[in-house]
């Protein structure tokens, strides 16, 4: 079994060795169809376990950037109150839309929605597989401030608990400038919303080139922000970092569940997309439609009414209703 020997060769730093759930090879070039949590033997024949090194990005001699990797990690110099709704969505709204206009340095920049994420026995609320949050499709319902200029979607991740740093669970990234544009996968999928919603989202097939990062015990004073669609890019692997949870190994056994939030930025950049309808077109025109059994997807991203993420106990895990973006189990 590949364990990411080509990236190990040419990484120098330290590394775990985890499990991840890719795409089975032979959905290459299809369609995923929808699952439900019930459908566990389709589940099994549609993904694979892949054991990986993710390595160390604190010890990485450049450390990864947002215009290289695709994410990188900034200083939280505010800790609001996370419990407070309110200061959710107004204080760390304003901190998100300020740090991502400065770190891309786009023009405009404004926060639009946030989950939280807490878990719970067996993990079940994480992510599992690599995925990332959105594809084309979701052009048909952003709108961005002006639709004379490129736009991208940011995602900022940070603990909740102001006393814990972060050790179960942590969130591992792959950078973008070694994904493989054929090893990206379509797939249906329904939010976690109600009324339940529809959207598309990426998914991976493993390769040996991807090299896998993480930064191990992320403080409360730490944030990580990553690329999740940019429509400047033409080659679609470089336009979002595809991530995962992961169960790190050398994760005390007495350690907390890990309580995060993430936030989605919208950005607005100043160079101008002359060509928008045919850009995205054609953007749109690389997602397959046909899945493997023959049967052919009339999926759309839906525009999203509410968000009823699971906070762990049951209640909402937004902020505020919110109409132009999606939301995956990160």
């Amino acid at each position: 079994m590949t364990m990411g020997l080509f990236d190990s060769l040419l990484i120098n730093t330290p590394f775990v060795v985890a499990e991840a759930l890719f795409v089975n090879p032979k959905h290459r070039g299809f369609r995923l169809p929808p699952l439900a949590r019930t459908d566990l033997a389709r589940r099994r024949e549609m993904f694979v376990r892949q054991r990986i090194r993710i390595h160390d990005a604190r010890m990485k001699a450049h450390p990864p950037a947002l215009e290289c990797e695709g994410f990188e990690l900034f200083e939280l110099p505010v800790q609001p109150d996370f419990s407070d709704r309110e200061l959710v969505t107004h204080r760390f709204y304003e901190y998100c839309a300020t740090l991502v206009q400065a770190a891309t340095g786009c023009a405009d920049a404004r926060t639009v929605q946030h989950e939280f994420r807490t878990g719970f026995a067996g993990a079940e609320s994480y992510a599992r597989s690599v995925h990332a949050d959105v594809c084309p499709y979701v052009e048909d319902v952003v709108q961005a401030p002006s639709g004379r200029h490129h736009f991208a979607i940011f995602n900022v991740w940070c603990g909740t608990d102001p006393g814990q740093v972060i050790t179960g669970m942590p969130l591992a990234l792959c950078d973008t400038g070694t994904v493989a544009a054929r090893d990206i996968v379509y797939a249906d999928a329904w939010r976690r919303t109600e009324p339940r919603t529809r959207l598309v989202d990426c998914r991976l097939i493993h390769n040996a080139t991807q090299a896998w990062y993480y930064f191990p015990r992320m403080r409360p004073g730490e944030v990580l922000v990553f690329k999740q669609y940019d429509t400047r890019q033409e080659n679609a692997a470089l336009r979002a970092s595809f991530h995962t949870a992961f169960e790190d190994p050398e994760t005390p056994a007495e350690a907390p569940l890990r309580q995060t939030i993430e936030a989605r930025v919208l950005a607005v950049f100043p160079e101008r997309d002359t060509q928008r309808a045919s850009r995205k077109a054609r953007f749109k025109a690389s997602v397959p439609t046909l899945r493997r059994d023959g049967s052919v997807s009339d999926w759309c991203h839906e525009e999203m009414l509410d968000w009823c993420g699971s906070a762990g106990d049951g209640q909402p895990g937004a902020g505020t209703p919110f109409r132009h973006m999606a939301a995956t189990e990160t």
